[in-house]
């Protein structure tokens, strides 16, 4: 090899050796500034991650729950253990599914804000909550196979956001009978559907349907002496399923009770007059007046109780309860 030959091979190497140096460096630190970015862009805007995510104990919640939520022995027991098991579980099954059943102002809404709250940063704010209104969302009977193709695409786009997605179905009673069952697919046991794992989502279901047997079986309880911290959820749960198959509502018929998807019942018991006077010591807290026996007396006595001559339950629960306590704290 003559010497002028060598000296070309030898700049061809290094010139190489440089190169590749510099595409190695130049590649580290592209990796490091996107890195950077996509951390950098969550600290203010909601990203599917741990920043924004939270993993609470069954001690948080039920804690929460219970100083907040009046007059419900039932949630704590099923609700909170429920959640926590499901969150903290890395590879569950499926979703979590969960109907919420009771009359209007028992605390349905409010548990699931509870929820929303202890796992998201942002709470029902959150780009991960959908609240999915049936009187808002689909008002329309009529557009069944409309509302349905609607409600899929927006499960699934939503999961693909985030795989720890909450779904809340408000006034589940009034969703338009079969709609529902777009739904079943997702929620069965299924590592993915088109390449979406939805195992680690949430979705609850809230009505007012069998609010009728849960108010009369709870007033025979009462009749009969019993304490309300002996009602089990064991016959409330018989009784949901059964009455709401057969009901006009959003689960007649429906696949979501019939293939076994919901995974817990809960039945919010009609509240008591102690729980109303707790409802309104609570909001006249927010407001830092000064909490009287006498304010809580006269509040509760402007609402209407059933039955008739026992004047046990609140008729709406704690619901309306926001106007009459800032009627009486403006006086």
């Amino acid at each position: 090899m003559n010497n002028k030959l060598y000296w070309i091979i030898i700049l061809n190497t290094l010139v190489a050796v440089c190169c590749l140096e510099l595409i190695t460096t130049f590649s580290s630190l592209a990796v490091s500034a996107i890195s950077y970015l996509m951390s950098d862009s969550c600290k203010d805007n909601e990203c599917c991650n741990n920043e924004w995510l939270q993993t609470p104990s069954l001690s948080d919640l039920e804690n929460v729950i219970s100083s907040k939520v009046f007059g419900q022995h039932l949630i704590n027991k099923h609700v909170s253990t429920a959640v926590i098991h499901h969150i903290k579980t890395n590879n569950p099954a499926s979703p979590l599914v969960m109907s919420f059943h009771g009359g209007t102002g028992t605390g349905k809404n409010f548990v699931s804000q509870i929820i929303a709250e202890s796992i998201f940063k942002k709470g029902l704010n959150s780009k991960f909550v959908r609240v999915i209104r049936a009187t808002k969302h689909f008002p329309n009977k009529n557009k069944l196979e409309e509302y349905k193709n609607e409600l899929s695409r927006l499960i699934e786009n939503s999961a693909k956001l985030c795989e720890r997605t909450l779904f809340i179905f408000d006034e589940f009673h009034e969703m338009p009978i079969g709609l529902g069952d777009s739904i079943a697919p997702f929620l069965d046991y299924n590592n993915q559907l088109d390449g979406i794992d939805y195992r680690k989502n949430i979705f609850i279901f809230l009505s007012n349907t069998t609010a009728d047997i849960i108010n009369s079986y709870t007033l025979k309880h009462y009749e009969n002496r019993n304490s309300r911290e002996s009602l089990t959820n064991k016959y409330f749960e018989y009784s949901i399923i059964k009455n709401a198959l057969n009901s006009s509502s959003g689960f007649n018929d429906s696949k979501l009770i019939k293939k076994a998807l919901i995974k817990t019942y809960v039945a919010f018991l009609p509240l008591e007059r102690k729980h109303v006077k707790q409802c309104a010591e609570e909001l006249i807290k927010k407001e830092t007046f000064d909490i009287k026996n006498s304010t809580l007396e006269a509040i509760a006595d402007e609402v209407f109780y059933f039955p008739e001559k026992e004047q046990w339950f609140s008729l709406n629960g704690c619901k309306r309860l926001e106007a009459k306590v800032a009627d009486f704290l403006s006086r």
